[in-house]
């Protein structure tokens, strides 16, 4: 497979995409001395590798239990103060080995350690390989909002090994699909046809389609990336289904729906607010909704309509005062609004409590 890499000033930064554990070792070989935050669950499993991790060069190994919960400043001292004691320093090499919060969480190690560290982004996970280990942005929660404490570190590379998707259990893929949908959405028809016919052969994990997938929605990150690695303009379109979604993972205290999840509810609200803006044509919406339905699990949990309300103030792409809503306005294009009025997300809301992804309270 062709190699790829996206840059960032004046670095390049490797994306090596492959089915092998020999490009994590090598990186792992050119450390002089690596620290590294893993995963638990993913070294439960993978037990052999971690042993191997150990024995190359001294690693220092931190479990990692990956929790909205954990994903936290406390955390964040505790992998601190694990490294300083153990002699890690300003040459070594943090490799974060993880779904998308390991890697959130152990990149602002990185970035904070000693004032800034090198870190090798290992992501293990379907979203995390998509989306959250591409770009550099790190960070972690607070109790009034998602990653609203947080910083842009590029990592040295990004090592992803598809064989680790096979052990993924369904609810991991369709989180990670939910960042997938967002970038069929971004990307226009031919992603959009593509991940159409092909979701069902994803979900039952066809290796090499996840590979081709995992390959393009990169390839779409790159390009906002490259134009924008700050996220001070265009890059923006990434938050596509994020408005929405992250003020119903802090509204349920980030409990009850996984990131992917809530991304896909935020797509249907705001592509339901993009209709009724008459931005977006109705069959557009039927189309969006039709992928989001056949992916989506249906389900009852309550989430408090008040408080994702109150929650979307917080959104990190507040200015002026005002929300700022990333809406789409067809396939492979959307546009960035902030006359969103209440009533829009409030209607939106009820549509999608109506079509059995939540219960409103």
């Amino acid at each position: 497979m062709k190699p790829l890499s996206y840059r960032v000033n004046s670095s390049r930064i490797p994306v090596l995409i492959g089915d092998s554990d020999s490009p994590l070792f090598a990186e792992l070989r050119s450390a002089q001395k690596a620290a590294v935050v893993i995963d638990s669950r993913f070294a439960s499993i993978y037990r052999d590798l971690v042993d191997g991790i150990k024995n190359v060069n001294g690693a220092v190994v931190a479990d990692f239990h990956p929790s909205e919960e954990n994903k936290s400043l406390e955390m964040v001292e505790k992998l601190l103060t694990y490294f300083l004691e153990r002699d890690i320093r300003r040459d070594s090499v943090l490799f974060a080995i993880g779904g998308g919060i390991t890697g959130d969480l152990a990149g602002f190690v990185a970035a904070v350690f000693q004032r800034g560290i090198n870190y090798v982004h290992v992501p293990t996970t379907l979203l995390a390989m998509v989306d959250s280990s591409v770009g550099g942005k790190v960070g972690v929660n607070h109790a009034v909002g998602k990653n609203m404490i947080g910083a842009f570190h590029q990592p040295n590379a990004i090592i992803m090994n598809t064989s680790f998707l096979g052990t993924l259990p369904k609810e991991e893929l369709i989180c990670g699909l939910g960042e997938i949908v967002k970038y069929a959405v971004l990307n226009g028809d031919t992603f959009f046809d593509f991940l159409e016919k092909n979701y069902v052969r994803l979900l039952n994990k066809d290796r090499k389609l996840l590979q081709r997938i995992v390959r393009m929605s990169v390839e779409t990150k790159k390009r906002y990336v490259e134009k924008d690695a700050r996220e001070a303009g265009v890059r923006a379109h990434l938050n596509l289904g994020h408005t929405v979604g992250h003020a119903v993972e802090a509204a349920t205290n980030y409990s009850k729906f996984k990131h992917g999840e809530a991304v896909l509810i935020g797509l249907i609200a705001e592509s339901h607010i993009a209709m009724h803006m008459k931005l977006l044509r109705p069959s557009s919406f039927e189309r969006i909704l039709g992928i989001v339905r056949q992916i989506a699990a249906q389900r009852n949990d309550k989430v408090p309509l008040d408080d994702v309300l109150g929650r979307l103030n917080y959104d990190k792409k507040v200015k002026a005062g005002k929300v700022r809503f990333v809406l789409p306005t067809g396939i492979g294009r959307v546009v960035v609004r902030d006359d969103v009025t209440t009533k829009n997300v409030v209607d939106a809301m009820k549509f999608v409590a109506a079509d059995g992804m939540l219960n409103l309270a």
